[in-house]
Order: C-alpha cells, then sequence, then structure tokens
C-alpha cells in the first residue's frame, strides 16, 4: 500500500470475526442485538451485518439515522435524547418508511414530540443508572410514570420500553467490576419495569456498551443489548480485559517526519485531528495516546514494546522510544498506531483503508 498521509487501516477479516462473535453472544444469551453504528458509520460495514441477518440497528444522531434509511435501514434506534429542534429530519426519515425509535428524558418533551411529528415513532425512555450522562434517575419513579403516562395518552407515539447505558463499566478496573456494575444496572431496570409492567405487559428492556455486553455471562431480564465499540474493538476494551490485543481490527499507518536523537523522540504525521486526545496510564502512571505495532502486508504486528505515542498536538504526534528503536526507524517511514478510542478515530479520519487496499465509505465522506 502506497500510504503519506494520515490513514485508518481497517482488517476486514477481524472485523467480520468481531461482529459474528457478538452476535452468537447475543443468541447464546437470548437477546436481540440492536449493534451501534455510530462506530463505523459505513455503509458497507453496515451490509457486513445485514449478510448475517440484524435487520435493526442503533445510530447516535438523526443525520446518521438518516444516512442509514438512505441506503435501505429500516429498523433505526436514535441512542440520544430526542432533538425536537430536528422535527423536520425525523420526519423526512419516518417518510422513508423506517420503524424509528427516539430516546426520551423528560415528560415535556412527549407533547413537543407528538405535536409535530407526522407518523408514528415508538419511545424508548433512557434510564440513568448511576453513569450519569444522561436520562431519568432510576428513583425517579413518578417521573417516568408521567413521561409514561404522556405517551400512552399521545396520538403518534408508542411506548416501546427502557434504555439504559452503562458507561461506567468503559472506567471498571476489571472484568469482574464490570460484571458487577452490569448487574448493579440490571437490577434497577428490573424494578422499574415491575412497577410499570400492569401500565405496559409488553415493555422492552434494552442496555448498550460493549464492555458489558461482551464479557457478561448472566443477561435474564434484559431483552436487547446496542454495543457498537466491538466491530473495531481498541486499547481501552484491551487494557480492561475486554478484548484480546489481535480482536484490534483498526490502526492508524502515519508517516515518520522527524527525529530528536537528544529526547529518543519520533515525530509522525498523526495527532489530535487524527486520534482525539483520548489516553490511558501506562504501569507508571504515564499518559500516553496509542501503542505501536510494525505494519506488514498482512496487517501489523503485535504491540512493540519501548515505543508509546506520547503527546499530540493538532497534526503532530510524538513517540517517546528506547536506543534500539530509535535508530531502527528512519523519516519517511510508515508506523502502525494502535488507537485509544476507535470510535472517535474513526468519526475524524472518515474513511478506511483495507489490508487489500480497497477504500470503505463512511458518513462523512464516500467515495
Amino acid at each position: 500500500m502506497n500510504i503519506s498521509c494520515p490513514t485508518l487501516l481497517l482488517d476486514e477479516q477481524k472485523c467480520k470475526t468481531n461482529i459474528e462473535r457478538m452476535l452468537d453472544r447475543s443468541k447464546l444469551l437470548d437477546v436481540k442485538l440492536f449493534p451501534h453504528f455510530k462506530t463505523h458509520q459505513s455503509i458497507e460495514i453496515g451490509e457486513w451485518f445485514s449478510a448475517l441477518g440484524i435487520q435493526a440497528i442503533t445510530v447516535s444522531s438523526l443525520k446518521m439515522a438518516e444516512y442509514f434509511a438512505n441506503n435501505g435501514w429500516r429498523d433505526i434506534t436514535v441512542a440520544f435524547p430526542v432533538n425536537v429542534l430536528e422535527i423536520e429530519r425525523i420526519n423526512r426519515i419516518i417518510d422513508l418508511g423506517v420503524d424509528l425509535t427516539l430516546l426520551i428524558v423528560a415528560p415535556d418533551v412527549v407533547s413537543k414530540l407528538d405535536d409535530q411529528i407526522v407518523g408514528r415513532a415508538k419511545i424508548l425512555i433512557e434510564m440513568d443508572a448511576g453513569y450519569n450522562r444522561t436520562g431519568v434517575p432510576v428513583e425517579e419513579i413518578d417521573m417516568i410514570k408521567a413521561i409514561v403516562s404522556n405517551i400512552n395518552s399521545a396520538e403518534n407515539l408508542g411506548f416501546y420500553g427502557l434504555y439504559c447505558h452503562p458507561g461506567n463499566t468503559y472506567h471498571a478496573s476489571s472484568v469482574e467490576k464490570i460484571k458487577s456494575i452490569w448487574a448493579d444496572v440490571k437490577s434497577k431496570l428490573v424494578g422499574v419495569k415491575a412497577k410499570l409492567i400492569e401500565i405496559n405487559p409488553t415493555l422492552k428492556l434494552r442496555m448498550g456498551d460493549t464492555p458489558g455486553c461482551t464479557v457478561v455471562e448472566d443477561m435474564n431480564g434484559i431483552d436487547e443489548i446496542g454495543p457498537g465499540n466491538f466491530v473495531f474493538n481498541d486499547l481501552v476494551m484491551n487494557y480492561l480485559g475486554v478484548c484480546a490485543e489481535d480482536q484490534i481490527a483498526v490502526a492508524m499507518a502515519c508517516p515518520v517526519v522527524a527525529k530528536n536523537k537528544e529526547r529518543n523522540e519520533i515525530v509522525i504525521h498523526g495527532g489530535a485531528v487524527h486520534f482525539s486526545k483520548d489516553h490511558l496510564f501506562d504501569s507508571d502512571e504515564n499518559k500516553f495516546f496509542g501503542e505501536v505495532v510494525i505494519l506488514n502486508e498482512n496487517g501489523w504486528s503485535p504491540i512493540i514494546e519501548g515505543i508509546k505515542l506520547v503527546a499530540l498536538s493538532q497534526e503532530h504526534g510524538i513517540m517517546s522510544v528506547n536506543s534500539e528503536i530509535f535508530n531502527s526507524i528512519e523519516v519517511g517511514d510508515v508506523i502502525g498506531v494502535l488507537p485509544i478510542h476507535s470510535c472517535l478515530t474513526a468519526n475524524l479520519m472518515k474513511s478506511y483503508l483495507t489490508l487489500d487496499g480497497k477504500w470503505i465509505n463512511h458518513l462523512e465522506k464516500e467515495f
């Protein structure tokens, strides 16, 4: 491959294996998989899901929903609190024949949405069970019941169930802690459902996070899952113990543009506008922004010890290296870097180059 600028490489086979693995888990644990397409944002990668029988998906914005709707997807959940200022886009999506599911977090939004929507939409109430991002706190039963009542009184909306993204699993210290967080959230959701069951006996419970959906062995009581990051995985998943290093399906290819012998630093063309500034800490509590691999015709090597991406500015990436590695790398070489957070890196890069040299389209950039 002739690479001259920062490029996001995609190992197609690893990606497809990751998809198959999550689908197999969902079948084994008897939950329906609504994969979150916010990670890849690609029609072609979406086709790899549909080839396995996936027909219902999750997205993170109405723009993304419209993109996939325009390309044939007809069962879409927007896992973000509904924005009534985008009602025109909501109505365009429904006009395409999409079975659209929206998230609501407050009673007064129901009437605003119902007054302006054309056609019908299903509603999930987003729950906050400890992540403290968005959602109705699970303890606020009166508010939850008020939202359900408003939905049931609406002409164009139908109550579907409860949704929760337990994003605190991404900050867990171990796989057992991930399982513990998931069990706690599941228990709280089941408790809320018990207080609503007389009102809506068919309501569904959905949870969505890659760490929990990958390692939890008991999903009894949960009907649906909506993870996204699993399609590529990344260093966060690897450091959490959620995925093996060889299950990371993307790597940044970055040209070497400078070297500094006094500081034992390698400078690459690959900065915050390519990686984001998400970071991890090594065993000595030093911050880093990516692990380095050697690119080859089959993809890339295991992580190389003695070199890390330790600083980012807008276009520059600074790698700290030991003397042996420093002497083996020359200006003009292309280095591989495993991303900390593949969702953000993919969103910033807006395209993928497969190992056999094929460009894959993206929501923001089609070829």
